[in-house]
């Protein structure tokens, strides 16, 4: 895929996603947290001194548990929609910022913690986004990410191939799916050290206005280190 055809369809993709968040009141996501996150999430104790950061946070389904940490925690999202949708008791416990995680306006060494949950797999370029993820950990400090597999229960169903590579949901969302090996060297290639890979498997229910049925995804699990 050229430089110029991957901006291109990033933009479009950041627009689908924010039109969506901005076309219901509902929460599309609901409000538990993703299935991996409860069992995989290191403590504080295993964290450097810092606070989290929950990148391409949505709607906030994630941020209790984060918060239940004790450090401070920053939501951020491309889309503007999604983080006023956040339910306001959590809103007015953390931080927004509305910003391309590609290109994020924060200053190196600043998180502990940053976790990238559902997002990899809607990147064009997730290679750029993970540099820069790397580029806001404190040394020491860990990334969180799961990468959908090829027999993610989700995986061409309602798609067609996209130019270039991967694929489009209802023809607006892209979508990309790895194999383990592929996800690990993700995050090589991004100076993170590999400090767990583990293969996750777990139930998700309908989500309005974007995916009608129950559906079971499996992913590889990440948690990459920036070395201290």
């Amino acid at each position: 895929m050229s430089a110029s055809s991957a901006l291109e369809l990033a933009e479009l993709n950041k627009s689908a996603w924010n039109q969506l968040y901005a076309s219901t009141p509902d929460l599309i996501w609901g409000r538990d947290p993703i299935g991996f996150l409860p069992r995989l999430l290191p403590g504080a104790a295993a964290l450097p001194e810092g606070p989290v950061l929950d990148a391409a946070a949505g709607e906030g389904r994630n941020l209790p548990v984060l918060l239940a940490l004790g450090r401070a925690v920053t939501a951020s999202d491309a889309s503007p929609a999604a983080l006023e949708k956040i339910p306001p008791g959590l809103r007015t416990r953390v931080t927004t910022l509305v910003c391309d995680l590609a290109r994020a306006p924060l200053p190196d060494a600043r998180f502990a913690l940053i976790l990238l949950s559902d997002v990899v797999e809607t990147l064009p370029e997730p290679e750029i986004v993970l540099a820069e993820l790397r580029r806001l950990l404190v040394p020491g400090g860990c990334l969180l990410a799961n990468i959908p597999l090829h027999d993610d229960g989700v995986a061409g169903l309602n798609m067609q191939p996209a130019d270039g590579g991967g694929w489009l949901y209802r023809g607006r969302y892209y979508y990309r799916f790895y194999t383990q090996g592929e996800a690990e060297a993700l995050f090589r290639a991004a100076g993170l050290e590999l400090a767990a890979s583990d293969d996750c498997t777990w139930d998700e229910p309908p989500h309005p206005h974007f995916r009608t049925a129950a559906h079971r995804h499996h992913s590889r699990v990440l948690l990459g280190r920036r070395p201290a």
